[in-house]
């Protein structure tokens, strides 16, 4: 009988530790998630300098962009003047894309002429005033 005690005291010593040890490491987690309302407070602001920072960043950014876009189309325009042609190249102000957080830095690009046809449409094109041919060479014209 001695045995059958002993067996019996050993498991339910284990089983008492094993649930000590599962309330101490519920209240142990318990305690490390908490925070306090100043750690709370001072990621909030520092959140909102970070937000600051950066619009203020994008505003001066943006602001010198019309700036240089200014000084581009000025100079463009006194080039037209003096040669008296048309200015073949545009300056195209810096932006920020609408979806794409990264700015886009100011540059040339060539202007494109309106008007201009490539030679296989135009003979396609039927004289003003006529209705245009139908596809089909057995259905009649009207």
């Amino acid at each position: 009988m001695s045995k059958v005690y002993r067996i019996l005291a050993v498991l339910l010593l284990t089983f008492a530790m094993f649930l000590t040890a599962g309330e101490n490491q519920e209240a142990f987690a318990k305690k490390s998630k908490k925070t306090s309302w100043v750690k709370k407070a001072a990621r909030k602001i520092k959140r909102n300098i970070k937000k600051t920072a950066k619009k203020t960043r994008r505003a001066f950014v943006k602001a010198g962009c019309k700036v240089t876009n200014a000084v581009m189309d000025s100079a463009v325009k006194a080039k037209s003047k003096i040669t008296r042609k048309k200015a073949k190249k545009t300056w195209v102000k810096g932006h920020y894309k609408k979806g794409n957080k990264r700015h886009t830095k100011g540059h040339f690009r060539k202007v494109s002429k309106k008007g201009k046809r490539s030679s296989g449409s135009s003979s396609a094109a039927a004289p003003s005033g006529q209705p245009l041919p139908s596809q089909d060479p057995l259905m009649p014209n009207f």
